[in-house]
C-alpha cells in the first residue's frame, strides 16, 4: 500500500492578538475595513462549492462503454439494463482511478513517474453520467460522463491538449487522451477495503507505456473551466452557539522521523505559549484521555471556552500504530471526533482514495479511514462542521464527506483539502488553523477571517519545492456577509464605526455629497439584504481599497 508524504509546512501567519499594537489594514483584504473610519463607495468600473488561492476546477467529459458478460444475451433488456447501471458506476471508479494517477505529482521514485504528473486531482465518486445506450444489437453500452477536477490555475496549457468540440456558450472546448487500464468486470467488483482491485498490479502503479496495447483504452477527454466559487466566513455564529468551539487534532502515523509523535510534543509546546491550559503537567503524561487544552475567547461579545484535544500513536501503549489494537482505537477516536467535534483536523500520510492513515499500514491493516468509508461514518446532521485533511493529495476526500447522509452534498460541513504534495516536516499549518480560527484583534476581539485568508497564507508559506494548492470544499453555503454583521442598524445614519456595531460593521457614504450609513463587509452581493450590492470601500483621504461592503443601491 503506498501513502504519500503528507502534512502541511507554512511559516508563521498573524501571532494570536494580545499585543498592544495596531491592527495591521491588508489593502487586499476585507479585514481591513474595520480600521477605516472614512469608507466611500468606489465607482464602478474604477478597480480591477470549492475555493481555492492557487488551485482552480475544471470539468472533464467524455464517452466510454460498458460490455455485458455473455450470459446477458438470453435475459431481458430490463435485466440487462440493471447489470447496465451497477457496471457503469463501478467504470466511474475506474476512470477516477486512472485519471489521477495520470494527472498527480510524482515522486521520483516511483515506477509511473515518467507518466502525466500535473499537479491535478479528481473527485471521486463525482463522476455523472448520462445517455445510455446500446450500440447496435450487441453486449456494449455506450454512456457519456462528466467529472470535476481540481489543479493549477495553468493546467489547460499544461496538459497536452488538442483543440476540441465548440461548447454551448460558443467557447471551443480543448481535448487531450488518457490511456486508462482495462480491469475486468470482475475485477472491478473487488471493492473490499485494503484489497480492492485498484491496489493491485498492474494498477496501482498504473503505467500505459509498459502496457500492451491490448490492455489499454484510449479515452479522449475534453476539458474547461469550472464555474468558480466566491470567498466566504466561516459559519462562526453556529460554531459559537453552544459556547464552546471543540477542535480534535489526530496525527497519523509517519515512517520518516516518527513525526506523529514529534508534532505531538510540538502541539503541547504551541498551545501552552498560546495560553491553552494543559489538561496535565508534562508531555509525557498526555494520553487520549487527558482532556482538553483549554483557553477562553470573547467572540462578538460572548465568552467562548475553545477546546483542543490531541491524539496520536503511542509506540508500547493502547493506541501502539504498530498494532492491530492501537489501530482500532485510533480510528475509533477518529469516528468520535467526526461524530462529536466541531473542528476535526488530520494531519498524516495521504493520497488518492486513501483517506486518514492513523496507523502503520505495514503492520497492520486496521487503524485506516479510507475515501469509502469517509461516506458512511457518523456524522451529526444538524451541527456545522469543520474537517481539514492535512496531507498530500487529499482533495477527493472532500467528494468522500460529500456523499455522507448527514451531510449531503456538503451541507453544513466545509473540508478543507490539498491538491498536491505537502511538507511533513513541521505542523506549523495546524497550527496557523487554529490561530486564524481563532485570531482577535489588538483589543482583544475575535476576528473573524474569510477562506481566502487562511488558503493564501498556506499555499503562500508551504515548504521550499512544494506546490500545494489548498482549498475548502462546502464554500458555496457559507456566509457571504461577515458574521458578527448587524443587519438591524444596517441603513441607519452614523458618524463612525462604532455606531454601527462591533467588528465587521462600518460606516460609509456611497460619495462625500451623500450622508454617512451603516453596513457591513461583505464578499458577495448574495450575502447582502435584498436593495444592496457588495461593492468595493476605499477610505476617503488614503484613496486606498480596503475591502468589500454592503452598499445601499
Amino acid at each position: 500500500m503506498r501513502r504519500t508524504l503528507s502534512a502541511f509546512a507554512t511559516s508563521s501567519l498573524v501571532a494570536l492578538a494580545g499585543c498592544a499594537q495596531e491592527p495591521t489594514i491588508d489593502p487586499n483584504g476585507i479585514d481591513g475595513l474595520d480600521a477605516v473610519e472614512d469608507g466611500e463607495v468606489v465607482e464602478e468600473g474604477k478597480a480591477d462549492d470549492f475555493l481555492s488561492a492557487t488551485a482552480r476546477e475544471f470539468v472533464i467529459g467524455g464517452t466510454t462503454s460498458v460490455t455485458l458478460e455473455a450470459e446477458y444475451a438470453s435475459r431481458t433488456e430490463a435485466e440487462r439494463l440493471a447489470r447496465v447501471a451497477e457496471l457503469v458506476s463501478l467504470k466511474q471508479v475506474a476512470i477516477s482511478w486512472f485519471l489521477n494517477l495520470y494527472l498527480v505529482d510524482k515522486e521520483h521514485e516511483d515506477s509511473n513517474a515518467s507518466w502525466g504528473g500535473f499537479g491535478a486531482m479528481a473527485k471521486n465518486g463525482d463522476l455523472e453520467s448520462a445517455n445510455i445506450r446500446r450500440v447496435g444489437t450487441t453486449l456494449t453500452y455506450q454512456f457519456d460522463f462528466e467529472q470535476v477536477i481540481a489543479g493549477r490555475v495553468d493546467l489547460m496549457s499544461r496538459l497536452p491538449t488538442m483543440q476540441g468540440p465548440t461548447l454551448p456558450d460558443g467557447t471551443r472546448a480543448r481535448t487531450f487522451v488518457l490511456q486508462m487500464g482495462k480491469p475486468t468486470n470482475t475485477q472491478l467488483a473487488q471493492l473490499e477495503t485494503n484489497h480492492e482491485w485498484y491496489r493491485q498490479a498492474p494498477f496501482e502503479a498504473w503505467n500505459p507505456t509498459t502496457q500492451p496495447a491490448s490492455a489499454r483504452e484510449d479515452l479522449t477527454l475534453t476539458i474547461r473551466p469550472e464555474h468558480e466559487s466566491v470567498d466566504a466566513w466561516l459559519d462562526y455564529p453556529r460554531l459559537f452557539e453552544d459556547g464552546v468551539l471543540d477542535i480534535d487534532v489526530h496525527l497519523g502515523w509517519d515512517y520518516h522521523a516518527n513525526y506523529h509523535q514529534v508534532h505531538a510534543q510540538e502541539m503541547y509546546t504551541w498551545l501552552r505559549a498560546r495560553g491553552f491550559t494543559a489538561p496535565v503537567s508534562s508531555f509525557s503524561s498526555l494520553d487520549r484521555t487527558s482532556g482538553a487544552f483549554t483557553r477562553n475567547i470573547v467572540a462578538n461579545g460572548r465568552n467562548i471556552r475553545v477546546e483542543v484535544r490531541l491524539f496520536w500513536g503511542h509506540a508500547g501503549g493502547s493506541t501502539d500504530p504498530d498494532t492491530s489494537a492501537g489501530g482500532r482505537l485510533l480510528e475509533a477516536d477518529m469516528r468520535d471526533s467526526l461524530a462529536h467535534r466541531d473542528v476535526i483536523v488530520y494531519g498524516g500520510h495521504s493520497g488518492p482514495f486513501y483517506g486518514f492513515a492513523l496507523a502503520n499500514w505495514r503492520m497492520t491493516d486496521e487503524g485506516d479511514l479510507d475515501d469509502s468509508e469517509l461516506a458512511s461514518v457518523q456524522m451529526p446532521s444538524d451541527r456545522y462542521q469543520i474537517v481539514v485533511a492535512d496531507g498530500c493529495d487529499t482533495y477527493q476526500i472532500g467528494a468522500a464527506f460529500g456523499r455522507n447522509p448527514a451531510h449531503p452534498d456538503l451541507a453544513n460541513l466545509d473540508v478543507v483539502t490539498t491538491t498536491s504534495f505537502s511538507d511533513a516536516s513541521e505542523p506549523t499549518t495546524i497550527q496557523d488553523f487554529i490561530t486564524r480560527l481563532i485570531e482577535r484583534d489588538s483589543r482583544g476581539r475575535h476576528r473573524p477571517q474569510t477562506v481566502r485568508t487562511f488558503l493564501r497564507d498556506a499555499d503562500d508559506n508551504a515548504g521550499y519545492g512544494f506546490h500545494t494548492m489548498y482549498g475548502m470544499h462546502g464554500i458555496d453555503d457559507d456566509l457571504r456577509l461577515h458574521p458578527y454583521a448587524d443587519r438591524e442598524m444596517m441603513g441607519e445614519a452614523c458618524a463612525a464605526n462604532s455606531d454601527c456595531g462591533d467588528l465587521g460593521n462600518l460606516c460609509i457614504r456611497n460619495s462625500r455629497s451623500t450622508p454617512r450609513y451603516c453596513t457591513a463587509a461583505c464578499t458577495d452581493t448574495s450575502g447582502c439584504p435584498d436593495g444592496w450590492t457588495c461593492r468595493q470601500i476605499a477610505s476617503s483621504s488614503a484613496r486606498t481599497i480596503y475591502g468589500n461592503a454592503c452598499v445601499r443601491n
